[in-house]
């Protein structure tokens, strides 16, 4: 004797031909018309990028003496700066859509568990995406009936939002490091500027740095000018590129007359052993 099909086995599949029969009968074929449509779409997104990028470069002003870091376009900064070849340590930042990945890099700090950062986190996420439409298998499409699949998807862009933001603002290495190694000047203005513009690349200021010479030495100030903050700002503006030619005059680099005075205020104080007011 034959066992009889479940109620709801026989509606399930009763459903599922009616739904099937309506899709033959007015759907429309994946080609040419699914494939027309992902051509069309595809083409507009691929437009709208040329257009931007044609917009940006036609707004985007020239690097001469009034801009000498040049000018920025509608659509972006213009990333045509001169070089300079006084930097040799540089910060990379990843694009936006690499910071989280950014971020867990400098949560997980020790060697050993930087496979957790760059392979078993970004991949178990990758993984859970992909599957979770195969391991939710329930068919009522109501929220409030699917508490677990709405966890997983407001949970992932959750993290991966809050990761992103605390990567972008995340201070980079010459930010949290040590230029003296003395923390009342290494919080001043003049500490920041000094490693942005990459001084220690050449100059040793107390906590590592170059060593080219007992000129560059200067954690104990400066030996040619020591407390005179006046010889120092027209040194570090553009005196020492005209004696040198190594030095970059950073007048011309983009730092202003307030930065180069802070700068200029923080040598003068290293032998004073007192951090200037800034």
């Amino acid at each position: 004797m034959a066992i009889a099909a479940p109620r709801k086995t026989l509606n399930r599949r009763v459903r599922y031909e009616a739904e099937h029969a309506e899709q033959l009968r007015e759907g429309h074929a994946f080609f040419p018309g699914a494939i027309f449509h992902d051509v069309v779409v595809n083409l507009i997104v691929v437009l709208t990028i040329v257009v931007m990028a044609v917009v940006w470069h036609a707004t985007a002003g020239p690097i001469d003496h009034a801009h000498p870091n040049g000018q920025n376009g509608w659509f972006g900064a213009l990333y045509e700066q001169k070089a300079n070849p006084a930097v040799q340590a540089t910060e990379p930042r990843p694009e936006w859509y690499f910071l989280f990945l950014f971020e867990l890099l400098r949560i997980f700090k020790t060697p050993w568990q930087l496979i957790f950062a760059t392979i078993i986190i970004p991949t178990i996420m990758m993984v859970l995406l992909v599957t979770w439409p195969f391991l939710d298998r329930g068919r009522d499409r109501r929220l409030s009936r699917r508490p677990g699949g709405v966890a997983l998807g407001l949970t992932v862009p959750a993290v991966l939002i809050a990761l992103t933001m605390a990567g972008s603002v995340a201070p980079g290495v010459a930010a949290g490091g040590a230029v003296t190694g003395n923390a009342s000047f290494d919080k001043t203005a003049g500490a920041e500027l000094i490693a942005s513009a990459g001084c220690q690349t050449c100059h040793n200021f107390g906590a590592g740095g170059g060593n080219i010479g007992s000129a560059l030495l200067i954690g104990k100030g400066s030996a040619m000018f020591g407390t005179n903050t006046s010889a120092l700002e027209s040194w570090i503006a553009d005196g020492a590129n005209k004696s040198n030619g190594v030095m970059p005059a950073y007048a011309q680099q983009g730092l202003t007359s307030q930065q180069i005075q802070s700068i200029a205020e923080f040598v003068a104080a290293l032998p004073t052993g007192k951090p200037p007011a800034q």
